[in-house]
């Protein structure tokens, strides 16, 4: 006796996955659509870290996909474990070949992206089991209300200061020349960090000042094509010094996220500090401090990822003065009299 059930089957088979495939491609429309709209804007930068970007729009996109995904309500929980991880997997790899978008930028997206594509995928499956048709009807609605809503509400500004220290085997004096200046930094040097070695962030290659004393310019290179200015506002000799950051061009933003501008709409890197306390005759304390203005409507998710990223930063760069100033306090036996080896003429 002939089955005549499989083909029947096979047949559903087919057309449920088609659905999931028509969810897909409708979420990734809408996703790209709404991507070019922020990019034209003038204000595009800000939307990029509003909380329509990084929250609802996720939960919407993923409630799309499973509406679509599952018309007869016969999937189980898995579909909708599985839908939030496929779309970021896709959108991330469109992002990235497509779009050209930075690392960083997808890095900081996905998490936040992930827990509100389950938390709309969920909601739709509950809406659904009890026959509800306020979710269902609110997909062109919902986003348009939430984004001239989160438009009126005024965007907070909040000055964060990022601290790190570290011990150095060392005299102050023995510190100060490698807090100040750092050439030729080697590929092998600092420590690894997240930051560094996974989502890719350029590492320190050497900081070269010209002058002394406040109103001196330090330069940072790092990797091969970012490079950016401090101006001195601070010098005590082994004690402290401070400076302003000074971005005269974009390469922090064209070799890290062209969405992440160090001095930008969303983000103002400030100022820091080298601050020098001796602990011993051979001990030294070397505290290394940032001083940034976090400007979004998600400045506490924000702040996560500065955490994370600026002291990564300054975890590394600490690493290095220690090495290099342990090593000399090994190995001098008698100051030099030559010129300090931080100027550069």
């Amino acid at each position: 006796m002939e089955d005549h059930n499989a083909p029947s089957a096979e047949n559903a088979r087919r057309r449920r996955n088609r659905r999931v495939l028509s969810g897909f491609a409708l979420a990734l429309a809408i996703a790209l659509s709404a991507f070019l709209l922020l990019s034209a804007s003038r204000s595009g930068s800000v939307w990029f870290a509003s909380l329509w970007f990084l929250a609802l729009l996720p939960a919407l996109l993923c409630a799309l996909i499973c509406y679509i995904g599952d018309p007869d309500q016969t999937r189980s929980s898995n579909f909708y474990w599985q839908v939030p991880p496929a779309l970021c997997t896709v959108v991330c790899l469109a992002s990235i070949f497509l779009l050209h978008e930075g690392v960083i930028c997808l890095v900081m997206l996905s998490p936040i992206w992930l827990v509100s594509g389950w938390a709309g995928a969920f909601a739709m499956r509950s809406q659904r089991q009890r026959r509800g048709r306020a979710v269902e009807s609110s997909f062109l609605i919902i986003p348009l209300v939430a984004m001239m809503a989160e438009a009126q509400v005024p965007i907070p500004q909040e000055t964060v200061t990022l601290t790190r220290s570290v011990l150095v085997k060392a005299a102050p004096e023995d510190v100060w020349p490698h807090a100040v200046s750092s050439r030729n930094i080697g590929a092998s040097e600092g420590r690894w960090t997240i930051t560094h070695n996974i989502i890719g962030m350029p590492r320190p290659r050497e900081s070269v000042v010209v002058g002394t004393g406040v109103g001196a310019v330090r330069t940072a290179y790092w990797g091969d094509h970012v490079n950016f200015e401090e101006r001195i506002v601070a010098w005590e000799p082994d004690r402290k010094l401070g400076w302003r950051f000074n971005f005269t061009n974009s390469t922090v933003q064209d070799y890290t996220d062209k969405h992440i501008s160090p001095d930008g709409e969303f983000l103002k890197i400030d100022s820091g500090d080298y601050v020098l306390r001796p602990v011993s005759k051979d001990m030294t304390e070397l505290t290394l401090t940032t001083r940034y203005v976090a400007k979004t409507h998600v400045n506490p998710y924000a702040k996560l990822w500065g955490e994370l990223m600026m002291g990564d930063v300054e975890d590394n760069v600490l690493a290095i003065i220690k090495d290099r100033a342990e090593k000399t306090s090994r190995t001098s036996g008698a100051r030099s009299t030559s010129p300090p080896p931080w100027v550069s003429w």
